[in-house]
């Protein structure tokens, strides 16, 4: 039996469905093909009609922040020439060459090979060659230019192309991601994979990015196949950039979002996507705080009081007092009243109260204050009758009708709608780790691995303090990166190939959770005191081994601090400018005993720092085991070969 799957993708291309159901037919001995209407550039066909590692190019949005990939489309009946130093085609600029160097000589070929061949895709055009001799130690430079889009020879942006060099091009890039490395929080732990996907992280995010017709910038998921403006995406790459402490290139994507807000007050960026107005507020408020920027929180207010009031209004004619059913036809997989989407309007309501007050209104506050209370109530009742149905965890949907685990995994952060000791919390925490494979969250029923999803379970298991499931979080997902510390989406089958060839990495939003749960495991807010350190892993506390944070931005000022590990403990070295009334807590590593300091709570978890700014001597009992991400990859390595992959 043989049955033939057809897909029509549109932008980048989610045909999850087509792949999972050729793949329950394959186990089952029946043969398919998936054939896609769309077919995007380069590379060799494969059985389902798509090109490997290729993303449908050229594409012009319908709208500002859609899909988009710059080119011109490939026409076979397209006039080539030669035209002094350039390659044309339609009388397009595609390539500028330099005169042959002085000792060398230089021949063109318009068309190499059969110049009577059918035009194809891949048929070259425009050779340029070079020929000479150079003598010992001898050198010669040679600098070609390539727009990323054809030019005229007449547009205002030619003659940037064409004096462009190599030399000046690397200085210019290495001198702007020197600055904006040198604006970010500095971290230095004793693995570089650890602090190397942290940097790396930030330029995947910041390479997304691109400057937006009606002000602001677009800030896509990546520049492949999710080069389009998601709320959800953007809200907390954004929210990663001011953690980091770019605060400047948060508050341009932030500029952006009211693109995406209707007259009406509703901020989304799809059909039946409702958590973008929440995950909006929230990085909007949030902003607003950690950049000191009132001028910002000014000019947001009026699309904040617009987004509130649609929600209220919403909420006047919506049976359970809530968001209305969602459909995201992404994600949960599922439509109903979706748990996330709720979740997140009511830290967005959270954030918009902060607004509220920072800008001078405390009677917007106050009432705000009243919409929250009665919707995180509706909400909670809500709540509890789904976990009736579901033994005790919480579902995708307040229906508990199924879905995949997405948005319930916000209950507790980055807002704790639910306190993260709470039993709904505890029971989906395990519920969701029992469907965890290599170390990582799975989707789509357990088959396929998901990169980011299992961060906010590690964010939350950091505030229950659980420490040692946080570290093995961590290096899990440094295990699945790339060789360039690139994380992807989903897509890769659970004891599979590994291959990745539609789902493309980099992925921004993994990069965020990535930037952010390893931030917040060296310091983060809680209320208004600091939490230094609250998952250290066991292997960075063997002797002669630091960690240091230099430039770290909180809401309640900044710190520097460094823990050099010592025979029999630690020495610990800080300095903080921080708001009155912070204190700096520092919970004890859960791989230490007989723990002796200054400050030490009765219970033993905690250790209190005596001011903003001092130096202290740590004694405790180090054991093991001492895990690491070598040893994370190995083991991970090693399920694979055990598997013949």
């Amino acid at each position: 039996m043989r049955v033939l799957i057809v897909t029509a993708d549109i932008g980048a291309g989610h045909d999850l469905p087509a792949k999972l159901l050729a793949e329950a037919l394959d186990e089952r001995g029946v043969e398919t093909t998936i054939v896609d209407a769309i077919e995007a550039a380069g590379g060799v066909l494969k059985a389902n009609g798509k090109r490997p590692f290729r993303f449908p190019a050229p594409a012009e949005p319908a709208q500002e922040g859609l899909y988009t990939q710059p080119g011109v489309a490939f026409d076979p009946n397209s006039v080539w020439a030669f035209d002094g130093d350039t390659v044309t085609r339609d009388g397009q600029t595609l390539l500028l060459f330099p005169p042959a160097p002085e000792g060398m000589s230089r021949a063109l070929t318009l068309r190499p090979g059969d110049a009577a061949a059918a035009v194809r895709e891949d048929t070259l055009f425009g050779e340029v060659d070079y020929r000479g001799r150079l003598g010992p130690g001898a050198r010669s430079t040679l600098d070609f230019a390539m727009p990323v889009i054809p030019l005229a020879r007449g547009s205002d942006d030619y003659p940037a192309v064409a004096s462009a060099t190599y030399g000046g091009e690397l200085a210019q890039t290495v001198a702007f991601w020197t600055d904006l490395y040198g604006q970010a929080v500095q971290i230095d732990v004793p693995e570089p994979k650890v602090s190397d996907t942290f940097y790396t992280s930030l330029a995947n995010m910041a390479m997304a990015r691109y400057p937006a017709a009606r002000g602001g910038w677009v800030q896509a998921v990546n520049k492949l196949q999710y080069n389009s403006f998601w709320l959800r995406d953007a809200a907390v790459i954004t929210n990663a950039f001011d953690l980091a402490g770019l605060h400047d290139i948060a508050g341009q994507n932030l500029d952006f979002f009211p693109a995406w807000q209707h007259d009406n007050g509703l901020f989304i960026s799809r059909a039946g996507q409702y958590d973008g107005i929440g995950e909006a507020l929230w990085a909007i408020g949030q902003h607003a705080l950690r950049a000191h920027d009132r001028d910002f929180a000014q000019r947001m207010l009026g699309p904040v009081r617009r987004a509130v009031g649609w929600l209220d209004n919403e909420r006047e004619t919506e049976p359970l007092g809530l968001l209305p059913v969602g459909d995201p036809g992404d994600n949960e997989l599922v439509s109903g009243h979706l748990t996330g989407d709720n979740f997140w309007a009511a830290d967005g309501l959270r954030e918009a109260i902060v607004l509220a007050l920072y800008t001078g209104h405390p009677e917007l506050a106050a009432q705000w204050s009243s919409d929250l209370a009665s919707f995180v109530g509706n909400l909670r009742a809500q709540l509890a009758r789904a976990e009736e149905r579901t033994g005790g965890w919480i579902p995708p949907t307040l229906e508990a009708n199924g879905g995949e685990d997405w948005g319930n995994l916000w209950a507790s952060y980055p807002e704790p709608v639910l306190e993260p000791g709470e039993p709904a919390v505890t029971a989906t925490l395990r519920h969701v780790r029992s469907h965890f494979r290599e170390g990582i969250a799975t989707y789509f029923h357990g088959r396929l691995l998901h990169d980011y999803l299992g961060f906010r379970v590690f964010e939350t298991e950091l505030l229950r303090d659980e420490q040692a499931n946080v570290v093995g979080g961590l290096y899990s997902e440094l295990a699945h990166t790339t060789a360039t510390n690139g994380g992807f989406e989903t897509g890769v089958r659970r004891r599979g190939r590994r291959e990745l060839d539609e789902n493309l990495a980099p992925h921004g939003w993994f990069a965020a959770e990535y930037v952010t749960l390893l931030r917040n495991m060296l310091v983060r807010e809680d209320g208004t005191n600091l939490v230094l350190m609250s998952a250290l892993s066991p292997s960075w506390l063997r002797r002669g081994r630091s960690v240091a944070v230099r430039g770290a931005d909180t809401l309640r000022g900044h710190i520097d601090f460094t823990l050099r590990a010592i025979r029999d403990g630690a020495l610990l070295r800080w300095r903080g400018d921080l708001f009155p009334g912070t204190k700096l807590h520092w919970p004890v590593p859960q791989a230490v005993t007989d723990v002796r300091a200054p400050g030490l709570s009765a219970d033993g978890r905690t250790i209190v720092l005596p001011a903003a700014a001092g130096r202290m001597r740590v004694h405790w009992r180090l054991r093991g085991p001492y895990p690491t991400f070598a040893g994370t990859a190995r083991r991970v390595a090693a399920l694979y070969r055990q598997r013949g992959r």
